[in-house]
């Protein structure tokens, strides 16, 4: 019995021990509040949380190491850094991210008081990051993707599907050991596949192969910014057909072609995930929840929900902590 339970303490210090380790640090309270916390996983990816109010103006300064691609989700207050060897400045507000290479330069940043800072960062090793577009793709896909990731920074909207991928990766505690990292590793790959799409646009690798001009992919690709920068209250195709000045019939059929969905089934995929993340983070009601997302009726919003999900949304926070 006694080597029993000193087999299973050992067994249990070494999954601790061998699972993802997070670091956390508080803002000192003369400074401000909030929180940054870092977690370290498997081929040196680095997730990072930052939730920051200070409470007078903040200056802060770094070096940017080269050995990292950088993505960047601003999830409240705008944010805008400079680059001093390259003297320009980048910038992302609410909902917004970009993706860069480290530049090996000092970047300067100012933390405007009274703002409430929250955002989340990945750090991908260059040498993984080639890694993966060798590994999923062909020659001239890893081209496209270098020309674009390696030499400049993009900017995309966070959509609902990233906002839930993000909530996710907080749940690796619920896992010991090497089931962490591999949780990890899983959610890292499936944003990196939305992320990737949305920075592309399809509009490097699909643009040769779809009969289509530039400036009529743009508008198609301008209408879905526009619809997930206003789910809840998305325009109608006629609205949107107006607001980028291109024919209904043209922007529904290229719609449906880039993103292999009509319009209207997108929409109401991007309300019901983004609902779901909802039910999981929140303490909201189905009711409320189903008007944040833009349902005007309740029943319609939790038919359409258990059709997608397979459970009411009254009960989708129990069956998916069940499954755990």
């Amino acid at each position: 019995m006694t080597y029993n339970n000193c087999y299973l303490n050992q067994l249990y210090n070494d999954l601790i021990s061998n699972s993802p380790q997070t670091i956390a640090l508080d803002i000192p309270n003369e400074l401000g509040s909030g929180r940054i916390t870092q977690t370290k996983i498997k081929h040196g990816v680095i997730l990072s949380d930052w939730e920051l109010n200070y409470r007078s103006d903040m200056n802060v300064q770094g070096c940017v190491s080269k050995e990292y691609m950088q993505i960047i989700f601003c999830l409240n207050d705008g944010i805008s850094w400079g680059i001093m060897d390259e003297r320009r400045s980048v910038s992302i507000k609410k909902n917004e991210s970009c993706i860069y290479a480290g530049h090996g330069g000092t970047e300067y940043i100012c933390y405007k008081k009274d703002s409430n800072f929250l955002f989340k960062s990945i750090k991908i090793p260059v040498s993984y990051f080639s890694h993966l577009l060798a590994d999923y793709f062909d020659g001239q896909e890893v081209t496209a993707y270098e020309k674009k990731l390696l030499n400049g920074i993009s900017k995309v909207p966070v959509t609902p599907v990233m906002e839930q991928i993000l909530a996710e990766t907080s749940r690796f505690t619920q896992y010991r050991g090497g089931l962490g990292y591999l949780y990890l590793d899983g959610k890292l790959l499936e944003l990196l596949s939305i992320y990737l799409s949305e920075v592309l646009e399809l509009d490097i690798l699909m643009g040769n192969n779809i009969s289509m001009s530039r400036t009529e992919r743009t508008a198609i690709m301008e209408a879905k910014r526009i619809i997930d920068g206003q789910l809840a209250f998305a325009p109608s195709c006629e609205e949107l057909s107006r607001m980028v000045h291109l024919s209904m019939t043209k922007l529904t059929r290229g719609f449906s072609t880039f993103y292999g969905m009509p319009i209207h089934q997108y929409i109401i995929e991007q309300r019901l995930t983004q609902a779901a993340q909802l039910l999981l983070e929140g303490d909201w009601n189905v009711s409320e929840v189903a008007t944040i997302v833009g349902y005007g009726k309740a029943s319609n919003f939790a038919a359409a929900f258990k059709k997608r999900y397979g459970v009411a949304p009254k009960n989708y926070r129990g069956s998916r902590f069940d499954r755990t």
